[in-house]
């Protein structure tokens, strides 16, 4: 069984995960947590979940040198902008530091969290980038 690493994670019987948004039904604005009003329009209870796509844009970035015991460094910690309209961290992988520029493009990939399992053994599911064709 695989559980989400984070509390924006879904992840369905079949082991298919993705992350969740939430898109107002009245003006469309995207948020990345439930709100019991959009912030844009500020309509009541018209936030509804919605599946985030995998596609979008560095915003900026980090480069981490000192993390936790255990923790290679160092890493690139991320905000995206993710196509759909939702903004979220994680780490991008696989680019070099001198090649990291706001805007280019990246790609949401699901993973199993290093590897990190639950007290019942369970596998926790999370997201990192990686750097996408232009």
């Amino acid at each position: 069984m695989q559980i989400p690493g984070r509390s924006n994670i879904a992840v369905a019987d079949n082991g298919d995960a993705w992350v969740r948004g939430y898109r107002c039904s009245a003006c469309g604005t995207a948020a990345e947590v439930p709100t019991i009003a959009c912030r844009r329009c500020h309509a009541r209870g018209t936030m509804k979940e919605f599946r985030a796509g995998d596609s979008g844009k560095l915003v900026t970035w980090s480069i981490v040198h000192r993390s936790y015991p255990g923790v290679p460094v160092p890493f690139v910690s991320a905000v995206v902008r993710l196509d759909d309209g939702i903004s979220i961290k994680g780490n991008l992988d696989g680019v070099a530091h001198d090649d990291l520029s706001a805007g280019m493009p990246v790609r949401l990939v699901m993973d199993d969290a290093g590897g990190a399992k639950d007290k019942e053994g369970n596998d926790y599911v999370a997201y990192h980038f990686t750097a996408q064709a232009a």
